[in-house]
């Protein structure tokens, strides 16, 4: 090793160890952040700009290098006329500037979205089968794409997907577009729309196969509201496979076109199912406060025969009433929308020194039309029942009756078992004639209502009314199944069930010719699974009109649960201010 090399080692031993703190005493240079701010549009606009600007990747972060900031930058300026062009600006101004001290650099875009680009011609033309389909001709007028308006390309978008889907939906399946553009004329800040859409022929329903079916074939063909050879619509495949996954027959419904098999504008329809167990059983403790704690025990037969025949039978125990009951199930022509029904049923009932038993059989029409409901029935029951201590009676009474409603609602979107709004309107009538296995005549009409009404996100109202009134030969012989009583958790909270309505002169309640009761209540969500009501009802039971309302108020939480909303309600009544707030549980839907 030579001198000189040797005095370099030596010198280098010397100076490291003196080099590494001098090092570590050195401050570290403080990190310069990006700050980038938008200025001249808002909203819509500015969640576009934003989406398109490669530059805010770096927003609150440490800047890029100098270079490549104000490389950024100045693309940034094309990207925002880019990310106007859409609504229809097509002469923006974009400019930015680029400031910078010690601990932050910021870059400032100035926009000027400037004039918008109208609409001033639309080529629609519309060819194939559909130029004769009605309902195409309805989409012309409805398509969100007008002469005179801005130019919006997600409006054009939307327009193009609007008649894809109606073509999709009503079976033109070789539907395409033979020409789609806009044409944007920069001088006179105008735009033209050229759409040529070619629908083809629609196809029809072809042959239907249905594999793996326990039931009848023509009993589930009452089903099917279409035939091989009628025109194709996909919301008669929907209503088919709602209809049959809402019967209990089945576990599993599959209902689809086969496309890959259409021949001559003919397409065929597989339907395939699996049987559901045939036996459902079910056995479950609950309390309620008209009721007190039960027990439901239930056996269901989901089909008897091969026609789709039901047997559906519980038996009911509770502190309060006792209930049995079997119900034997007969589709009708359209099953999924009408039934009838033989019911057989016992109710035992020792409450508010009111005994009774009832021996209730009925037939049983029922018909559903889109949002109505009505119910026939004609049945025969036996009641014996006691007023305290008063002798035991007993009535027989043949009743015919009738029963329509009508239901409308809007259904949360994040709780399919909350109503933001919506009504129920129902009418009973109920009548008997002593000349018709019946003690005496009578006349029974119950007309009852219920709304809810969101009034904001978070504030709802709802109200429900009931009146009643009973016209009868010999009200005396009216056993308590037939009279109106009042109170409870459906009736008048803060009152027990059934405590409201004439008494005897033992003080026991002997139910009323006469029912009005009414409820207002306003609930607010104060958290997502939960809100808090106030309330206040009102309601009797008498022999004349003139019967004296009871009042209460009260305060309640509702949990909104996945199988509808549970109630714990607290009330007071008005009337009787020495009486304890009474507590009210009931769980199940709105309306």
């Amino acid at each position: 090793m030579t001198l000189s090399r040797l005095t370099w080692l030596l010198l280098l031993i010397v100076c490291v160890p003196v080099w590494q703190p001098l090092a570590a005493q050195q401050p570290q240079a403080q990190t310069t952040r990006l700050n980038v701010v938008i200025e001249g549009v808002e909203g819509e606009l500015a969640a576009n700009v934003r989406s398109y600007l490669e530059l805010l990747q770096y927003n609150g972060k440490p800047a890029p290098a100098s270079f490549r900031l104000r490389f950024l930058a100045r693309r940034g300026d094309n990207s925002i006329a880019q990310a106007l062009e859409p609504f229809g600006y097509y002469h923006s101004k974009v400019s930015h500037s680029i400031d910078t001290n010690d601990q932050q650099i910021t870059v400032r875009y100035e926009i000027e979205p400037g004039p918008l680009t109208t609409i001033a011609s639309i080529d629609l033309d519309l060819t194939g089968a559909a130029q004769q389909d009605p309902t195409f001709k309805r989409l012309r007028g409805q398509l969100p794409i007008n002469e005179g308006q801005p130019l919006r390309h997600s409006n054009y978008e939307r327009s193009k997907s609007m008649l894809r889907s109606l073509a999709a939906e009503r079976g033109y399946y070789d539907a395409s577009f033979n020409k789609q553009e806009v044409n944007v004329e920069l001088g006179d800040k105008t735009a033209s729309i050229v759409l040529h859409f070619d629908s083809g022929q629609r196809y029809k329903f072809g042959d239907i196969s249905i594999c793996c079916n326990h039931l009848d074939s023509d009993f589930l063909a009452r089903y099917f509201h279409f035939e091989k050879g009628e025109e194709f619509h996909t919301r008669d495949l929907l209503d088919l496979q709602v209809a049959l996954a809402s019967t209990d027959y089945f576990e599993s419904v599959e209902v689809a076109p086969l496309w890959s098999q259409a021949e001559q504008q003919s397409v065929p329809i597989s339907v395939r199912v699996t049987a559901n167990e045939r036996d459902y059983y079910q056995i479950g403790p609950g309390y309620g406060t008209d009721t007190g704690a039960r027990l439901t025990l239930g056996f269901d037969r989901r089909w008897v025969n091969d026609r789709g025949h039901k047997l559906s039978s519980i038996v009911r125990l509770s502190e309060v009433q006792n209930t049995g009951f079997v119900d034997y199930i007969i589709p009708g022509k359209n099953p999924s929308r009408d039934q009838y029904s033989i019911t057989g049923e016992i109710l035992d009932r020792t409450y508010e020194d009111i005994d009774s038993t009832l021996y209730r059989t009925s037939l049983r029409d029922s018909r559903h039309y889109d949002s109505w409901q009505r119910t026939y029935q004609l049945a025969y029951q036996r009641e014996d029942y006691q007023f305290g201590s008063a002798p035991k009676q007993g009535s027989g009474f043949f009743v015919p009756s009738a029963e329509f409603s009508l239901v409308s609602s809007e259904l949360d979107n994040d709780n399919r078992n909350l109503i933001d709004n919506g009504y129920r309107v129902s009418a009973r009538i109920q009548a008997a004639s002593d000349a018709v296995l019946s003690d005496t005549s009578f006349v029974s009409l119950t007309l009852s209502g219920k709304t809810v009404y969101s009034l904001t996100q978070k504030w709802r109202f709802l109200a429900r009314a009931e009146v009643g009134a009973i016209s009868a030969g010999d009200f005396s012989q009216l056993p308590p199944s037939l009279r109106f009583f009042a109170g409870g958790d459906h009736s008048v909270r803060g009152y027990a069930y059934q405590q409201l309505g004439p008494e005897n002169a033992e003080g026991v309640v002997t139910g009323g010719r006469y029912l009005a009761i009414t409820s207002a209540e306003f609930d607010y969500l104060v958290a997502p699974q939960w809100r808090v009501a106030i309330f206040s009802d009102f309601g009797n039971t008498g022999m004349e009109w003139s019967m004296p309302l009871k009042k209460t108020i009260g305060i309640g939480a509702r949990w909104l649960s996945p199988i509808g909303p549970v109630r714990l309600d607290v009330a007071q009544a008005i009337d009787e201010p020495d009486k304890p707030w009474r507590l009210h549980l009931t769980i199940g839907p709105d309306l």
